[in-house]
């Protein structure tokens, strides 16, 4: 297997030759690698029940262009319920012809994902999705689980009273409670007679972005996989990464992920994975990463080069070869088959620059309302 990266001893995609054959026999190996020693898995998944209730459905908004919809998700488990909201802007005629969907994970404020359109921001322009013939739902990760450490008992995780405090140590923290927040968008979304249920993509940012990818990589209904500078634990590579590693987010959010995950601070060396790994799972399906020239605790290269290697897994498909591609300038970007990338000059951010992107890709693959 041929291995693109500056830094040392990535773990290889297969034990034996590397080919398609082995890689399809050993990637649910590493799936289960992720799920125990990463982001960790829902407890008692089994005992959830689901269902869904479309609250409101009203018409006129964005200058009489589409209609919004508000559905309350229900989640019952032992006599227990909880219950959060997602948001869904359609384009007028997606009753004649289903459209794609973009779900967002908003990580940040009301004000990033106003589902009044009172305050529009460029986090999340839901506007531009719907003018280029897409549907927009958001969920906002707060309503999901908290982002902060608050001993796994409230919201989501109040269904499981026996695990406060005293979590098993793979069981998912927030990242895996958010992932799994928004593989029940995808489950709506395949009932609405409205959307497309194959062109299905999820999009974050930071955090959201390891979230993406996380719900993605688990989810095969998602057809298209969007991560913006989510760095450490999400795109990049953590052998030899500069700005933020394990150490430091471990201590900082702990909550994140399985208690597992804290046992490779300072040991990345030792762990029988890393993040291109986590792309190639994505394979073949159709993956988008961005990142931020100046945004040194993501570290864009480790992202870069941990794509580039993952390419090494689309490739055996047939789906995107980046052997021949180095690391862009700013303003600058390239699609090769299934896989997109872009870097812009900047800080940490994500903005209409980024989602006309994301949108230029998916028009490659998807067909959106306006299409033929």
């Amino acid at each position: 297997m041929e291995i693109y990266y500056d830094y040392k001893n990535l773990p290889p995609f297969t034990k034996n030759e590397f080919n398609l054959e082995n890689w399809q026999k050993e990637a649910p190996g590493i799936l289960e690698l992720f799920k125990n020693e990463v982001y960790g898995e829902i407890f008692d998944s089994a005992s959830i029940k689901v269902s869904f209730r479309v609250a409101e459905q009203k018409s006129g908004f964005m200058e009489n262009r589409a209609i919004r919809k508000i559905i309350e998700v229900s989640v019952k488990r032992n006599g227990m319920e909880f219950s959060f909201p997602f948001y869904l802007f359609l384009p007028n005629g997606a009753e004649k012809k289903p459209v794609p969907v973009f779900i967002s994970l908003l990580n940040f404020s009301m004000s990033d994902g106003d589902p009044s359109r009172y305050r529009l921001s460029q986090f999340w322009p839901a506007e531009m999705l719907v003018s280029r013939g897409y549907g927009a739902a958001a969920v906002f990760a707060n309503e999901i689980a908290s982002d902060f450490d608050e001993g796994f008992s409230s919201k989501f995780y109040r269904l499981f009273p026996e695990i406060a405090g005293k979590r098993p140590a793979n069981t998912g923290g927030s990242i895996a409670s958010w992932a799994w927040g928004m593989s029940r968008v995808v489950d709506y979304l395949l009932s609405d007679p409205c959307v497309n249920g194959k062109e299905i993509a999820v999009v974050g940012h930071s955090r959201g972005g390891k979230t993406s990818l996380w719900c993605g990589v688990q989810d095969a209904r998602v057809a298209l996989v969007v991560s913006s500078c989510s760095g450490c634990s999400g795109t990049a590579i953590t052998r030899g990464k500069t700005g933020e590693r394990i150490g430091n987010i471990t201590t900082r959010f702990p909550y994140w992920f399985c208690e597992n995950y804290a046992k490779y601070a300072n040991q990345e060396d030792t762990m029988p994975f890393d993040q291109h790994m986590l792309l190639a799972l994505i394979a073949p399906r159709l993956l988008y990463i961005s990142g931020r020239s100046y945004d040194s605790w993501c570290d864009p290269k480790a992202e870069f080069l941990s794509l580039k290697n993952a390419s090494s897994v689309f490739n055996l498909y047939s789906k995107g070869d980046l052997s021949n591609i180095e690391m862009p300038m700013p303003e600058k970007g390239f699609v090769k088959g299934n896989i997109g990338y872009h870097l812009k000059s900047g800080e940490h951010g994500m903005e209409e620059y980024d989602w006309e992107r994301f949108i230029n890709f998916a028009d490659m693959h998807f067909n959106p309302l306006g299409n033929n």
